[in-house]
């Protein structure tokens, strides 16, 4: 497996901002103005790393402006928030990434507004299922929630339980909050090894959460890390060496590439591009 390694910035260092949104972007802006398609999400959009992300692959193939709200570790929290919201529903559709249960707040714990993957402040709930633990040296969801797993495997049933219930009713939310076409896509990195809940990807994200939410979208795209997709190791991806260690965090540019070709066929029916078939067929000529 092979990757580039530079001591220049990566490819999404320049950062762009939309009105109402107190954040950086991926670049380059788009204006939202004309057409365009949202894309609403978290690390898959963003593309950390990849010299090409999802919405630009898009674009250049329909020829249609593609929006980038895509956000480092993005809950649902940030994603139905109103300023996301306001660009989402002047596009002509959204296209929305499922991402993981964990962060975003709910009855156990409080995150961070926009830094979604941040743990903020524990809830009395929390403090009375697990009042052993030291919460002060936590900062992160994930680190809470291996914790949590650790301390007691079933008190931490209950923690799932209600961070499912949380991501079902918080997506529901959010999809009866757009107007026009929504495209939900489901990208997994990875096969999660043995039992272990906690190294699924996106957590919580089964087949069992994404049917409870799919009446409510236009379409529902799969798209699975095969041996194929990995093969391909690192290859369209510009790391500088000091950051090659998180690699294996971040899904893989063949893997986005894969996502970008498989969104092809249902933002065709909506009347945007022309479709995976006539994309190959061009490519094969």
């Amino acid at each position: 497996m092979t990757y580039e390694r530079h001591g220049v910035a990566p490819p999404e260092s320049a950062p762009c901002f939309y009105p109402g949104l107190d954040m950086a972007f991926r670049g380059p802006e788009r204006s939202l103005e004309g057409p365009y398609v949202t894309f609403l999400g978290g690390t898959s959009f963003y593309g950390k790393y990849a010299e090409t992300a999802i919405p630009d692959r898009v674009e250049a193939v329909t020829g249609h402006a593609c929006v980038n709200l895509g956000v480092m570790n993005a809950g649902l929290d940030l994603m139905r928030s109103d300023p996301m919201l306001s660009v989402a529903e002047k596009g002509a559709a959204t296209v929305i990434e499922l991402v993981a249960a964990q962060n975003m707040s709910n009855r156990f714990y409080r995150v961070h507004p926009r830094r979604n993957d941040r743990f903020v402040a524990p809830t009395r709930l929390l403090r009375k299922a697990f009042p052993e633990l030291d919460l002060s040296e936590i900062h992160f969801t994930r680190h809470l929630l291996r914790l949590m797993q650790m301390t007691s495997p079933a008190r931490f049933e209950t923690v799932v339980e209600e961070l499912r219930a949380s991501w079902v009713e918080g997506m529901c939310a959010l999809l009866r909050a757009l107007e026009g076409p929504r495209i939900l896509l489901w990208l997994v990195p990875k096969p999660a090894e043995g039992t272990d809940r906690m190294a699924q990807e996106p957590f919580l994200v089964d087949r069992a959460a994404v049917h409870a939410v799919s009446e409510l979208a236009d379409s529902v795209v799969e798209v699975r890390e095969t041996a194929a997709l990995r093969a391909r190791g690192f290859a369209g991806m510009q790391v500088p060496d000091t950051h090659a260690r998180i690699l294996s965090a971040l899904p893989r540019a063949a893997l986005l590439d894969e996502a970008a070709l498989s969104l092809l066929d249902p933002l065709h029916r909506i009347g945007i591009g022309p479709g995976r078939a006539g994309v190959q067929e061009t490519l094969a000529g």
